[in-house]
């Protein structure tokens, strides 16, 4: 293990976090840089100018973005794989957590050699579940990146004014005892589970798995949500599932009311 990789590993084990497998490290790659940067605002943006930075100008090069703790934002690996050309993934490996590296390429998990293409995607095991990809954009005459952390899908309503709106004429299945409705609302930027539960209330839950970050999905021969990555089980109200997977807390909750036209979460 190269002293830089030796430091890192030390700097990210004094925060805390519990990294699997680093006797295992491969011998070539480290992971990123780390660069600190404060907590977006709310528009969710994140503005680099890019020449201010060495280790992500050069082609080739890579940075981790290590947001304020408390924030609520995970990570992000920021590679720089050809000239004008960025991409920016979840900085954690989705196998046993450790920081991500950047060969030049792919992203590569230093700890056992788990590789991620530009969107995300796995190439290589033992990792089996996708780094998530965040929208980006280039400004070459500016020289400025930025990064979007709450861009959504654009069939999936935005939330506007803290809120988010699902109508029962867009999202007729929420009418149904046991329909759910899930989507990634802009302006928030993450996966919402919205459940009509049995008793006729709903429930709405985010889906980033507490023990890691990895997304839950909602599966149904367990009739409730699943991390893909260590089997974390979550209930329709976020509830953990006792002595499923590595998760120690339940799933983050909102507030939802509804009335004769649809369903609002609060978003917070």
């Amino acid at each position: 293990m190269s002293s830089s990789r030796r430091d890192f590993f030390k700097k990210l084990l004094g925060t805390g976090v519990v990294v699997a497998g680093i006797p295992a490290c491969a011998p070539d790659i480290d992971p990123s840089p780390l660069l600190d940067v404060p907590t977006p605002g709310e528009d969710g943006i994140v503005a680099l100018v890019v020449p201010r930075y060495p280790d992500l100008a050069r082609v080739g090069g890579s940075v981790t973005l290590r947001f304020p703790g408390g924030s609520g934002q995970e990570n992000l690996l920021v590679v720089h794989p050809a000239d004008s050309v960025f991409a920016v993934l979840s900085a954690t490996c989705t196998h046993v957590g450790c920081p991500m590296g950047f060969d030049g390429q792919e992203a590569v998990c230093p700890c056992h050699l788990s590789r991620y293409d530009l969107t995300g995607a796995v190439t290589n095991a033992p990792a089996t579940v996708p780094l998530k990809a965040y929208v980006a954009t280039y400004n070459a005459g500016t020289e400025v990146l930025s990064i979007s952390l709450k861009s959504g899908d654009d069939n999936f309503p935005s939330v506007v004014n803290g809120t988010l709106t699902l109508s029962f004429a867009q999202f007729p299945a929420l009418q149904d005892t046991g329909g759910m409705v899930s989507g990634t609302p802009t302006g928030y930027g993450k996966t919402v589970f919205v459940f009509k539960l049995e008793d006729g209330t709903y429930s709405a839950v985010d889906s980033v798995c507490p023990h890691q970050g990895c997304e839950v999905g909602f599966e149904s021969g367990l009739d409730g949500l699943l991390c893909p990555c260590h089997a974390s089980q979550f209930s329709k109200t976020g509830v953990l599932t006792p002595g499923t997977g590595a998760a120690t807390s339940d799933l983050k909750k909102f507030t939802v009311a509804a009335d004769a036209s649809g369903v609002v979460v609060t978003i917070a």
